[in-house]
């Protein structure tokens, strides 16, 4: 923008690509756009209709994200870099009621991205290749002897080093039937000084021994898990890169193409009129303050603000 004054004349009006206009009496010039683009185009139509999914699930993990994202760059916050990597995710689409009630599906979104190696999960009752000796965790394992035998067995692992387990289990509103998730999350510390019980600090479900590895206790039903690998090196965490193992069941209803169109259609009928905002908002639906999944305000750390993600 450029400003002019002295004994020429001011002038108004469009001259080109260069609008003139008279402020306090001073003449401001300024460029205008000759061409604009239309951002509707299917393939950004469907990516936005996963929005609300995403936005509702980093909510309900936000009292949990620090540090999880150690190779986010600089300038970035932890929600920024969730809603960049889990966009490309397998979709989820929510109505625009389910999603103005605080709606939220299990999906296999990432948690955590960092520089350890990544722990594996395998089989139908999850387990790790997080291997346990000899040790068959049981209700008087003690933090100490679980630690032992992790860095015992498994290279990469050292004394002080955190191993976190997160459960996001789906859940469903007793008076109107919405999808919700509740979550627990809980770390240990592998310090073999440590002599309490360590089932009075860690679930079966996520600290129990399988086949000599560490696992949970049963099959997933209606759930999503993850264990995260971190460790702190001068003073910043470094961690291993995680993806939610989730019940596929979870996703037959929510991430079809007939649930796209339904979805689309609740939010006006077809994408020529659909968008949604990064901040939440799209087609008459409005990001009311709230906590967990439910959607809330506007900017950072759980709010969207555009052109900041990625």
């Amino acid at each position: 923008m450029a400003t002019g004054s002295g004994i020429i004349r001011k002038v108004s009006g469009k001259v080109g690509d260069l609008v003139y206009v008279v402020r306090g009496g001073q003449q401001v010039i300024r460029g205008v756009a000759t061409s604009m683009k239309n951002p509707r185009t299917d393939a950004q139509m469907e990516q936005r209709m996963k929005w609300p999914n995403v936005l509702a699930v980093y909510r309900t993990l936000q009292p949990y994200m620090k540090d999880c994202f150690e190779t986010k760059s600089a300038g970035q916050s932890d929600y920024n870099r969730f809603m960049s990597v889990n966009l490309n995710s397998r979709p989820v689409y929510l109505e625009k009621g389910a999603a103005r009630l605080g709606a939220a599906v299990v999906a296999p979104y990432v948690l955590s991205q960092g520089s350890l190696p990544s722990i594996q999960v395998s089989g139908d009752t999850p387990a790790t290749d997080i291997a346990l000796g000899t040790l068959t965790i049981g209700s008087d394992t003690t933090v100490s002897e679980f630690a032992q035998a992790v860095v015992q067995h498994n290279e990469g692992y050292r004394y002080g080093d955190q191993i976190s387990f997160f459960k996001l289990r789906q859940e469903e509103d007793s008076q109107d039937g919405h999808p919700y998730i509740s979550v627990s999350a809980v770390r240990i510390n592998l310090d073999p000084a440590n002599i309490g019980k360590l089932r009075d600090m860690a679930p079966t479900d996520g600290f129990s021994t399988v086949s000599g590895m560490l696992g949970a206790d049963a099959a997933l039903s209606g759930e999503g898990v993850a264990w995260i690998h971190s460790r702190k090196v001068d003073g910043k965490t470094r961690v291993s890169s995680q993806r939610l193992i989730v019940d596929n069941d979870l996703l037959e209803e929510h991430g079809t193409t007939q649930m796209l169109s339904v979805a689309t259609n609740s939010y006006g009928g077809s994408t020529d009129n659909i968008f949604i905002r990064p901040d939440g908002t799209s087609g008459g639906v409005t990001t009311e303050g709230g906590t967990g999944s439910t959607p809330g305000g506007t900017g950072e750390d759980g709010e969207g603000e555009e052109g900041t993600f990625g």
